[in-house]
């Protein structure tokens, strides 16, 4: 049985009551992946739940050309996996370690009979998949309306770290990604994204230092 401090560094658990998350330690089993390891591609059949205790992941799709498309990061107190868990459906997306990783894992049968006797967990996962379906659909009208310039900024914003300096706000990336995981995220090739970021670089939009990126203001 997983003991309850560990538990409640996942941010679905950190509101669960003792009674509701010692219920769900008896049914999580623990799984560890190393760095690069696929822990879920696209069109399986696995209807699991996962809850990142340490590590990073990548979330993407891959078209039939090979190209391959970043959808999202998760990092440590995360989750994955709730589509397939939900509707029983292949998975639609690969998830592949960008570092070590310990998950916690949940099946759809436990989720099911926990459901039975506790609603809590249900409730917090509600919320969560309201918030990014919002998120979602806000990224897909960037896509839609967007220009790449514009995109590429929003996608600083999204990656960084606000920070108020003085009468504003930055948003800083200690480490940021390389042009083409940039342009997996943006959806567009990686030459546009050099571009992009060299015209935001000019229009005084952001400003670069090594491996450090500050967003000061988003463009017009």
């Amino acid at each position: 049985m997983i003991g309850l401090p560990k538990l409640r560094l996942i941010d679905l658990f950190r509101e669960l009551d003792d009674e509701e998350l010692t219920a769900l330690s008896a049914v999580l089993s623990e799984k560890k992946v190393k760095k690069n390891a696929p822990i879920i591609q696209a069109s399986d059949s696995t209807d699991t739940i996962m809850f990142l205790l340490d590590g990073k992941v990548r979330v993407s799709l891959t078209g039939d050309d090979g190209r391959e498309v970043v959808l999202t990061h998760i990092e440590r107190g995360g989750y994955f996996g709730e589509i397939a868990l939900l509707t029983g459906h292949d998975r639609s997306a690969d998830v592949t370690a960008l570092s070590d990783s310990t998950l916690f894992v949940l099946r759809r049968d436990d989720f099911y009979k926990h459901n039975e006797s506790y609603t809590g967990f249900t409730l917090a996962l509600l919320r969560e998949l309201a918030i990014r379906l919002r998120e979602t659909s806000i990224r897909v009208g960037d896509l839609a309306l967007l220009d790449v310039y514009r995109r590429v900024a929003i996608t600083l914003k999204r990656l960084g770290d606000e920070v108020r300096q003085e009468t504003r706000s930055v948003w800083v990336i200690d480490k940021r990604p390389t042009h083409q995981e940039l342009a997996a995220m943006v959806g567009t090739s990686r030459e546009m994204v050099t571009r992009a970021l060299k015209s935001l670089e000019e229009d005084e939009c952001i400003r670069v230092d090594g491996k450090k990126i500050e967003l000061i203001r988003l463009p017009k």
